[in-house]
């Protein structure tokens, strides 16, 4: 199917239309890649999968996710995995095969964390719309993923973060064992 027919670029959108709202992201993000579906089809196709409104009010920022130095821990293993599936640059544009392959992996890594309203713990993303943001965040410059030359592993970097912009593995590996809290 061409990208030219607008059948075949329709049935494209409605089937990432699917994938995307069936994991619970805000309509307003999917509409941002979704261009030929109205802002009330996506609404009208989130209710019809999961039975409420879609999810309204403040879209959270990259700068508020981070709750705890481990949450950047679980953010770089989101990130990796995503830029691993990426088949081209993350600074790009959003790989939406990238994205949902490795938000499923990551729920797969940790079933039983996902939760889709607030209170959020420290495993982050938390919700399929935390992972858009990272996407988003790593597209647009706001945050990046540097090897680390002392623990050899992938980092999160978020500028303007209140954390340093080190690795958090190795700070975290440099605290006294009966300081950490469990």
């Amino acid at each position: 199917m061409s990208n030219h027919c607008p059948f075949a670029t329709r049935l494209k959108d409605q089937y990432w239309a699917y994938q995307l709202l069936k994991r619970r992201l805000r309509t307003k993000f999917a509409g941002r890649v979704i261009k030929t579906l109205r802002q009330k089809d996506l609404c009208n196709l989130y209710f019809s999968l999961h039975g409420e409104s879609p999810v309204a009010g403040l879209v959270p920022s990259i700068l508020a996710m981070p709750q705890s130095r481990e949450s950047f821990l679980y953010m770089a293993l989101f990130a990796s995995i995503y830029r691993s599936a990426c088949s081209s640059a993350i600074s790009a544009e959003m790989d939406l095969n990238a994205l949902v392959f490795a938000w499923d992996t990551f729920c797969a890594f940790y079933p039983s964390h996902i939760q889709e309203r607030r209170p959020f713990g420290r495993i982050r993303p938390a919700n399929f719309d935390e992972a858009w943001i990272i996407t988003e965040a790593l597209r647009d410059g706001l945050a990046e993923l540097p090897y680390c030359t002392t623990c050899h592993t992938p980092y999160l970097v978020i500028h303007g973060c209140k954390y340093q912009q080190v690795c958090q593995m190795c700070v975290l590996n440099q605290i006294p064992k009966t300081r950490m809290i469990t």
